[in-house]
């Protein structure tokens, strides 16, 4: 199973103390925001999360996601399981509030960071099935997809950058795409030409049934 993920500059993300236990709360994902440009698995295209497309995956009774720095596998902070992590799809987006531990040196320094606005974008990774998304086009003929169901969400991050990394890829991309389907177009029309050629060749024009006949002879007599 094959994650993918989103990121996000989130002007609601913030650094909290409630009753001497430390929070950090914000937006993983907005609903009905056009993403930059993206290119996955060989397709360009944007996105967008259509409202609600959290709703079933955060009913799930075996759901257990992770909130962590930069996507790290090695720098826990919180989880749902625990009960440290709480998830919410409201009208915005995935709303999440984990609390923080307090003698993990890794959750104290991001706690800091985020107090001083040095980190201030976050990111989720996420699966979805071919029934949970779809795919249009925009005005100028450009593809989107519309994310319409989450089946599984890994886990919640905070993250040092919330630009996609694919982006600079994504117009490199653009271009040798167009340079390929020009390319694929000019090879398949020559190879269409030498087809023709050799049928030409292969099978010389016939004129009347006596030629045809001495032809079928001569070739009797080589086999």
């Amino acid at each position: 199973m094959k994650f993918e993920r989103r990121f996000n500059t989130d002007e609601h993300f913030r650094a909290i103390e409630d009753n001497g236990k430390r929070y950090l709360e914000g937006y993983a994902a907005k609903y009905n925001v056009r993403s930059k440009l993206i290119f996955e698995n060989g397709k360009l295209f944007t996105e967008e999360l259509q409202r609600g497309a959290f709703d079933n995956v955060l009913t799930d009774n075996e759901l257990d996601v992770i909130f962590t720095f930069n996507h790290s596998k090695d720098k826990v902070m919180a989880r749902t399981t625990s009960g440290t992590l709480k998830l919410n799809s409201d009208e915005t987006g995935l709303k999440f509030r984990a609390e923080l531990p307090n003698n993990v040196t890794y959750a104290n320094d991001t706690y800091e960071l985020v107090s001083r606005g040095d980190l201030n974008a976050n990111s989720f990774a996420f699966f979805i099935t071919k029934e949970g998304q779809l795919w249009t086009r925009d005005g100028d003929g450009n593809p989107v997809r519309t994310i319409t169901q989450i089946k599984r969400l890994s886990d919640v991050s905070v993250v040092t950058n919330a630009a996609y990394p694919e982006t600079e890829i994504a117009a490199r991309a653009l271009e040798e795409v167009e340079t390929e389907e020009v390319e694929t177009e000019v090879k398949d029309e020559v190879e269409d030409k030498s087809e023709e050629e050799e049928k030409k060749v292969a099978t010389p024009e016939i004129k009347d049934e006596k030629e045809y006949l001495e032809m079928k002879i001569k070739i009797s007599k080589l086999k």
